[in-house]
């Protein structure tokens, strides 16, 4: 059950995710945990996300990294096979199994490229489809965004290269700054997804992490970023 927004810029790529975690157990009955959770993965050239059930999207990145030996053209594969296991285990009837999809990202020549993994019709296969650039794709299980309307046609409207920046932090400052309002508006509406996110930005030579608490009611400002997964994964950067 996450909210997902994924930005494909003509030199970079950025995505952010919330961190409400939402489990389907065996009993058919959803879990929905108190404790905040991480809901990007870093693989060899970028990370990968997804919306869905969590053990199919973890599942599908073990298989991604263990068998596929991290070749991004299986992970089509990974995600099939990861679904099919988890239906053996709780069934066929959940549409949170179902409906799970991927994001990924990878370094490419022009700078980083973001890829989709899913499929529109059961009949059919997972596809991998790289997004285009200044598109903005936007994966969430409440349906209404009235709330945030606005404020997505604005950050369309906006959207700059991160080679119009003088610097990482000026990039982060001008995104986060758009980003977080969004995500404060639609968790009023949205049980299921949390204010707070986590965030990938990606260029063609390096990467920058971090975690936003989104309690704040004024501007942020980041001084300094990190470019380190494991104080991603750990602590963040606040």
């Amino acid at each position: 059950m996450t909210f997902i927004i994924a930005i494909q810029l003509n030199d970079s790529i950025i995505v952010t995710a919330d961190n409400k975690k939402v489990v389907l157990r065996e009993t058919g009955e959803i879990d929905v945990k108190t404790d905040k959770t991480s809901k990007i993965y870093a693989w060899d050239n970028g990370i990968i996300t997804g919306t869905g059930e969590s053990h199919v999207i973890s599942r599908s990145i073990a298989l991604f990294k263990k068998f596929a030996y991290s070749n991004i053209d299986k992970l089509p594969q990974c995600l099939n096979i990861s679904r099919q296991l988890r239906e053996l285990e709780v069934g066929t009837a959940y549409d949170q199994i179902e409906n799970t999809k991927l994001i990924c990202s990878s370094y490419v020549n022009q700078g980083a490229q973001l890829y989709t993994i899913q499929r529109f019709d059961p009949l059919q296969p997972y596809e991998l489809t790289a997004v285009q650039p200044m598109d903005i794709t936007i994966w969430l299980f409440h349906p209404n965004i009235e709330s945030i309307f606005v404020e997505l046609q604005q950050l369309y409207a906006e959207l700059k290269d991160y080679a119009l920046f003088n610097n990482k932090v000026d990039w982060v400052n001008y995104y986060i700054n758009r980003l977080a309002p969004i995500y404060q508006k639609q968790s009023q509406c949205d049980v299921l997804m949390s204010r707070s996110f986590d965030f990938f930005f990606q260029t063609k030579d390096e990467y920058v992490t971090g975690h936003i608490p989104n309690t704040q009611d004024t501007l942020l400002e980041f001084k300094e970023v990190s470019s380190n997964f494991e104080s991603f994964k750990k602590d963040g950067c606040e």
